[in-house]
């Protein structure tokens, strides 16, 4: 495994768009944290820009801090990092009344909202959240707000800040990139200073979200490559080198795939990150929201966040919804049945950073939305991961770029009266073999596995617009892509093995040949009598 200076200049395939101590984490994240003090005077809290040098190589690193909408001489708040999605840039001005942003202000707490590298106003390059540089920077904004600002609040009971306060009390937000960020603070921060995080759409492993089955989602890597070379921003030249590598051939170099792995959440889940803060993951409170429909980081990615953080020791909860990178399938609302995601993430500071009790206790363990539109949605203790198996008799897939061809459909199930529910991971276990030679083609076959049903003659739905490349001969055992959906009696659940190209993956389905599977797929059918939100 080569160091991060090294990994930090491989080239890259693409781009898209701590850990709390045992006192200040948990499910008491921060509790009690919140404004002390406060008999003085009071004024209009402020907006105003701040720029630092950064200490790893002196880049600007440009901040906003949003004070609180009211600010009381004497009075402490907690402080919530926010930043932005790829390509975008940080709230640089006061919030939209009724947003998110403004309701957190008005209650009482503070934001910085950053800049990351090689965006908007900052310097650099932008690196994909790379741990020795975003990285540092982050840390560096962190040590500047608790050097600067006097109206943060702190644990007193938590480790020693050098300051002679204890921990502050910080929280963290944002989607997409701005999801990305708070995992990075949370794995690398030696001082373990996040309580809370909700982090939303965002990424577990990079290999996985960008280069599933080995086969390059074109789609989503050229379209948010766009985005980070759009002036003012500034991608890495080796990240637009690894973008044309993906692009040009539909394999991505071993430095490339590393420096996704070390670049997300997985490598710190797995004790391979180099970067890890000492003594390795630690509890954390978070809410993890992600969409159901989104095709750039599906639902699966949310699942390994999701079990990676609950596996700490906090209070983890999962919500899915409609909204997300669904820009080729079209984007739905952002709940889960009755449940903004806006609302769950206040109330989540609110009981995480002010210690408020109780105020959660709307927000269910997992919460799965069911259809298209997040109207629909069930709560479950945990997420489903396979269920029922059911075998799958050889097929005969045609594989490559044949646009317009059916689908190979294999009926799989029939819900029962009353219906069912289909909600979870399913798993497909199958053998792919050349009809004439076996194990020993010599082509490079790729099929794309979806699950759907029938739409009218010859037209299909496929759940969530979710498809699973698969790539090569030899058995497989993997995890096909979330879905969820109710099904109504008698509807009939179809496995789809498409060999025709899709947006997501433009010009990476490879030759046309013809290969057969067989083998086996177990749904996760959880029945009807689950509550809804």
């Amino acid at each position: 495994m080569k160091r991060w200076g090294t990994l930090a200049v491989a080239g890259l395939a693409t781009m898209i768009l701590a850990a709390c101590s045992s006192s200040n984490s948990g499910s008491s994240g921060g509790g009690g944290g919140g404004p002390v003090g406060g008999d003085g005077e009071s004024r209009d809290g402020e907006v105003y820009d701040e720029t630092l040098a950064s200490d790893v190589d002196g880049e600007t690193i440009a901040i906003t801090v949003l004070e609180p909408t009211t600010v009381t001489e004497g009075a402490t708040y907690p402080l919530i990092l926010h930043s932005h999605g790829y390509g975008g840039a940080r709230q640089s001005t006061a919030p939209a009344e009724g947003s998110l942003m403004a309701r957190l202000r008005d209650a009482g707490y503070g934001v910085i909202s950053i800049d990351e590298r090689g965006h908007n106003e900052s310097g650099g390059t932008i690196r994909i959240l790379d741990p020795t540089l975003e990285g540092q920077d982050l840390l560096q904004v962190l040590d500047w707000a608790e050097e600067t600002l006097d109206w943060i609040a702190y644990d007193n009971n938590g480790p020693d800040s050098g300051l002679g306060k204890g921990n502050p009390i910080v929280g963290a937000m944002g989607s997409s990139y701005g999801g990305g960020f708070q995992n990075l603070i949370y794995a690398i921060d030696p001082k373990h200073r996040l309580d809370a995080t909700a982090p939303d759409i965002t990424w577990n492993d990079l290999r996985y979200s960008l280069f599933p089955g080995n086969v390059f989602k074109s789609f989503w890597a050229t379209l948010l490559s766009a985005a980070g070379n759009l002036p003012p921003n500034t991608q890495d030249a080796q990240v637009n080198q690894g973008l044309l590598e993906g692009m040009l051939t539909n394999s991505l170099s071993d430095e490339n795939l590393e420096l996704l792995y070390f670049h997300s959440l997985a490598s710190h889940c797995a004790g391979d990150n180099p970067y890890t803060a000492a003594g390795g993951l630690t509890a954390i409170d978070a809410l993890v929201t992600q969409s159901a429909q989104d095709t750039l980081f599906n639902f699966n990615d949310a699942y390994h966040n999701y079990s990676c953080l609950k596996a700490q020791g906090g209070d983890v909860r999962l919500l899915t919804k409609a909204q997300g990178h669904g820009i080729d399938n079209g984007d739905g609302g952002d709940h889960c049945g009755s449940i903004e995601r806006a609302d769950a993430t206040f109330a989540w500071f609110e009981e995480k950073l002010y210690g408020r009790s109780g105020v959660t206790d709307f927000i269910p363990g997992v919460c799965l939305m069911l259809g298209g539109s997040g109207d629909d949605a069930v709560m479950v203790d945990d997420v489903p991961v396979g269920g029922t198996e059911v075998a799958i008799a050889s097929q005969s897939v045609t594989t490559g770029e044949v646009g317009g061809l059916a689908p190979v459909a294999v009926p799989v199930y029939t819900a029962p009266a009353g219906g069912d529910v289909l909600a979870g991971i399913p798993m497909l276990n199958v053998t792919v073999t050349d009809p004439l030679l076996g194990d020993a083609g010599v082509l490079d076959p790729i099929f794309l596995v979806a699950l759907g049903r029938a739409a009218g003659l010859g037209q299909y739905e496929v759940f969530q617009n979710q498809y699973r490349p698969v790539r090569g001969y030899g058995a497989f055992s993997i995890e096909l892509n979330g879905v969820f959906e109710r099904l109504a009696e008698g509807d009939e659940l179809l496995l789809l093995f498409y060999g025709g190209a899709l947006d997501q993956f433009a010009g990476s389905t490879g030759v046309v040949g013809q290969v057969n599977v067989e083998g086996s797929v177990s749904l996760p059918l959880i029945g009807t009598d689950h509550q809804t939100p």
